[in-house]
């Protein structure tokens, strides 16, 4: 391709470094919001902590993503809608899956599973809508077991598509698992997320 035949609306993302900071920093509260409901399900406190936060154009995931495997995860996936529509979901190793869904009721694992995934990723949309101030919604979650660009694929989303991605460290009943959350925005929703982050701060 000629360089005068490069899509100019497709730059490469940049984030400074201050600006992954404010990222890392509300992320790390919206995973706690869904804590509460999680220590119900599982019927022990439960912690998330936000290990490492990294963004980059779904285009370029393959090469620099924060995956959590190439290989088959579980995860739960759905969709985000409202005032920053997109898809979210968590995902884990197939060992990590089965530990986190027998901490809830293990005569039903793989509803256990979805149902604490759901709640984790609704909290995340709480903290979301929180710092927007305006209402967003997380619909129509279901389990999936695929890679994660094959998940992001299904989606349908653009080349150009924002991945905020999450490392997490999950603590309940003794166990440690790890996982990884990715929300997938439109670029133009960008400013406006950094604007709300910028407004909190202030």
């Amino acid at each position: 391709m000629a360089q005068g035949d490069e899509t100019p609306e497709m730059p490469p993302l940049k984030i400074s470094t201050e600006q992954l900071i404010a990222l890392h920093g509300f992320f790390a509260e919206a995973a706690a919001v869904g804590e509460a409901s999680l220590a119900e399900i599982s019927g022990c406190e439960t912690e998330i902590e936000v290990l490492e936060v990294r963004a980059t154009s779904l285009g370029d995931f393959g090469e620099h993503g924060l995956r959590l495997s190439e290989d088959l995860v579980a995860g739960v996936i759905g969709r985000l809608d409202g005032a920053m529509p997109g898809s979210l979901n968590v995902v884990f190793e197939p060992e990590d899956a089965l530990v986190w869904a027998q901490m809830g009721d293990s005569d039903r694992p793989l509803e256990t599973f979805v149902s604490m995934g759901t709640e984790f990723l609704e909290g995340l949309t709480v903290a979301l809508a929180e710092i927007l101030q305006s209402e967003c919604s997380f619909r129509d979650a279901e389990l999936c077991e695929d890679s994660e660009l094959a998940m992001f694929v299904k989606t349908h989303a653009p080349s150009d598509t924002l991945v905020f991605s999450l490392r997490l460290r999950i603590l309940s009943r003794d166990e440690a698992v790890s996982a990884v959350s990715h929300l997938l925005i439109e670029p133009k929703y960008l400013a406006q997320l950094f604007s709300a982050l910028s407004t909190a701060v202030h």
